[in-house]
């Protein structure tokens, strides 16, 4: 992974993902895929995932940060908590049973 980062939108990596392919096969990546002007993810050859895993293991994200990818700017609101996301699945699941 010593080349510089490359970023492509999401759009231009689907419409030439042959050649990002092999561009991340010859280089190793990483290439950075936006949306909307904002990295959503990264691309990189095996070789350099391989590598990336050895160095660090996987950190887990917690809670928190969980909450906030599913729920986006619902996730700093106070009532929405453990107890909550789970009365409230309770009903859904009440719910699609009775449906």
């Amino acid at each position: 992974m010593n080349s510089p980062t490359r970023a492509l939108s999401a759009t231009e990596t689907k419409n030439r993902f042959g050649a990002v392919l092999r561009e991340v096969t010859r280089t190793g990546g990483p290439i950075l895929i936006e949306r909307g002007g904002r990295p959503v993810a990264v691309i990189l050859s095996m070789e350099a995932y391989r590598e990336s895993c050895q160095k660090s293991p996987p950190v887990s994200p917690d809670r928190r940060e969980l909450a906030h990818a599913a729920f986006g700017m619902w996730a700093k609101r106070p009532d929405i908590h453990d107890d909550w996301l789970a009365q409230s699945r309770r009903q859904w699941r009440s719910d699609w049973a009775n449906g």
